[in-house]
């Protein structure tokens, strides 16, 4: 009978408590170095692979067992009937965790872990110390802890739920290793029996000196059902748990342990793959994130009000002005929040230079870099130079581009000079467009559009960002001003923010004189749809709805009456109005204007916009 190989210990050391666990996280951050010569991470992705080659193997051999009805531990159904999960994070982590990316990585310097990723090292000890059980309140302290001793950088934070997904695949393969070393065990005692009971009153081989725990219970279960027939089996096994200070009730009670623990690791594993897979990591990483932190402390307070992807692009601005060293990326977002600080100081809180995007995207960028003593590198400088005369560089490339295509077709098509020159004619405007088309195409490549910043406005609009959506229009007919009201109505019912407001913005068409026979008729309309949408839609919260019309003004150059400087002309006085303004010509005005200074900012809309 052959002894199965013994499985590599799992991930389980002495549990502790949240408290225990930040004290240990806080020894951890200390003794847990960098290797200062930035060398890669040891790479981990060959045993992520062989771990994930091993459970679909042991996951296709459990099952097989259950399909024949024999016999499968807890804690191999609990591998069966999540198998699908685990396949899952598998291919998270090879979709999310690029090898170039993990090579970056911080490696440690520690002689015994010396080579191994500081995030992965991190997230192998709260898998030990928490028999794989993770919830995010324990995340974050974890986390808090070590970098109240050793910041961490935001992409080790990033890294973070795919080095727990690593960690969590070995500790699985280990237990895993486990349920088919026991497995093994358990097959290998069936046959020894099998083999007894099909030689009769043979004398059966001895029992091998090592035995697995599995195997002596097994072996004790099949001598009591087979009963006399076994008796040599029994006194052997007896022999061998003398040997080992044991009884076979202590056998059975230590296997029924074994398989106890190894059910609830497993069902702590898989628990914990499935709280990865649905955690919100971003707003995870924002709050264990020490750069954040201190983006946060915005003069302005505008930092905190955007919306992730904004705030994200701040933080990888960090990343590229400051050293790979975490305690580099909080400098630089200090150095950036310091002169935020200064301009508000010295210009007012609303200066542009106030906010701390100014220095870090914007126009003091220049200057962080030199207060930071950041040198871009050769590709960032000829891009740079490229934008500063883009469009000199943009003709330059059109230009040259279509001179080396004239001239290689002309020179293609031979014969005399003069016919070269025809040639090379014909070709101009060809090679012109291909020549614009390419130009283009590469510039799109290179200098892709860059996201503008914006407000995360998912929970509403602000009060101190009051909008006011217009449409600019004529209003020609009755029928007409009814159908633009229907138009308002339909833009409010999908915008239902208080704080979003609608008006139009009203001209009569040219006439020969400064009123029409129609025109009562069309403001009296225009009138009473405003007024039934503000008793419907406002709900008691002040008018959402104006109708802001102009008259008619004499236009010398065009000899008509006409709304002045037509749509320009309504946006122009507009804003006068917004400003205070008395003498515009919006001399229908339908709605309360008193919050009107409370207005931040304008959309305007085209009549037939949907």
């Amino acid at each position: 009978m052959t002894y199965p190989p013994e499985p590599q210990t799992a991930f389980r050391d002495e549990l502790l408590s949240i408290e225990l666990l930040e004290e240990r996280a806080r020894a951890l951050g200390a003794r847990f170095t960098v290797d200062p010569s930035r060398r890669a991470a040891r790479n981990v992705f060959p045993r992520f692979e062989d771990n994930a080659r091993l459970l679909r193997e042991s996951y296709h051999a459990l099952a097989d067992d259950v399909h024949r009805g024999e016999f499968v531990t807890p804690a191999a159904e609990w591998l069966l009937d999540n198998f699908h999960l685990v396949a899952a994070e598998i291919r998270q982590v090879r979709r999310n965790l690029p090898h170039g990316y993990y090579r970056e990585l911080p490696a440690l310097a520690s002689p015994e872990l010396r080579g191994n990723a500081r995030i992965y090292a991190l997230a192998v000890e709260l898998i030990r110390h928490s028999d794989s059980r993770l919830d995010r309140h324990q995340l974050e302290r974890f986390l808090n802890g070590v970098q109240t001793v050793a910041p961490l950088t935001i992409g080790e934070l990033w890294a973070w739920p795919s080095m727990l997904t690593l960690a969590l695949i070995e500790n699985l393969r280990r237990l895993t290793d486990e349920i088919m070393s026991a497995r093994a065990a358990r097959k290998a005692a069936d046959a020894y029996v099998a083999r007894i009971d099909a030689a009769g009153k043979g004398v059966p081989s001895p029992l091998p000196r090592k035995l697995h725990l599995a195997q002596v219970v097994q072996l004790l279960r099949r001598a009591r059902e087979y009963g006399p027939r076994l008796e040599v089996v029994r006194a052997g096994l007896d022999a061998h748990l003398a040997d080992s200070k044991m009884t076979s009730e202590d056998a059975i009670r230590a296997e029924h342990q074994r398989v106890a623990v190894a059910q609830v690791s497993t069902a702590n594993v898989i628990t914990s793959l499935r709280l990865i897979s649905d955690l919100d990591w971003s707003s995870y990483v924002e709050s264990v994130s020490l750069v954040e932190r201190v983006l946060r402390r915005d003069p302005t307070g505008v930092y905190a009000r955007m919306d992730f992807l904004s705030r994200d692009r701040y933080r990888q601005a960090v990343e590229e002005l400051a050293d790979p060293a975490a305690e580099a990326q909080v400098r630089a977002a200090l150095r950036a929040v310091e002169s935020a600080r200064l301009a508000a100081e010295a210009e007012g809180p609303s200066a542009r230079a106030a906010h701390v995007g100014y220095h870090l995207i914007g126009k003091g960028r220049r200057g962080l870099e030199e207060d930071l003593a950041w040198r871009p590198g050769p590709l960032q400088r000829l891009r740079r130079a490229a934008f500063a005369h883009a469009s000199v560089v943009y003709l330059t490339s059109i230009t040259l581009t279509t001179a080396g295509l004239v001239a290689a077709g002309a020179s293609l098509a031979g014969g005399s000079i003069a016919l070269r020159c025809l040639f090379a004619a014909l070709l101009l405007l060809p090679s012109s467009e291909a020549a614009i088309s390419f130009i283009q195409r590469l510039a799109v490549r290179f200098s892709p559009p860059r996201r503008l910043p914006r407000l995360d406005l998912q929970t509403g609009i602000p009060e101190d960002a009051r909008t006011i959506v217009v449409v600019p229009t004529l209003l020609t007919s009755v029928e007409g001003v009814k159908e633009l009201v229907k138009h308002i109505e339909v833009l409010a019912l999908g915008n239902l923010d208080p704080r979003i407001h609608f008006a139009i913005l009203g001209d009569f068409t040219d006439a020969h004189a400064h009123t029409t026979p129609e025109d009562d008729a069309i403001l009296d309309a225009a009138r009473a749809g405003i007024e039934e949408l503000n008793a419907r839609l406002s709900e008691g919260r002040g008018d959402r709805f104006f109708l802001l019309h102009r008259e008619r003004r004499f236009n010398p150059d065009e000899g008509v009456w006409m709304g002045w400087e037509r749509k320009r002309g309504k946006l122009e006085e507009l804003n006068l109005l917004l400003r205070g303004a008395t003498d515009t010509s919006y001399t229908v005005v339908q709605g309360d204007v008193s919050m009107f200074p409370q207005l931040r900012y304008c959309i305007t809309l085209d009549s037939d916009t949907r």
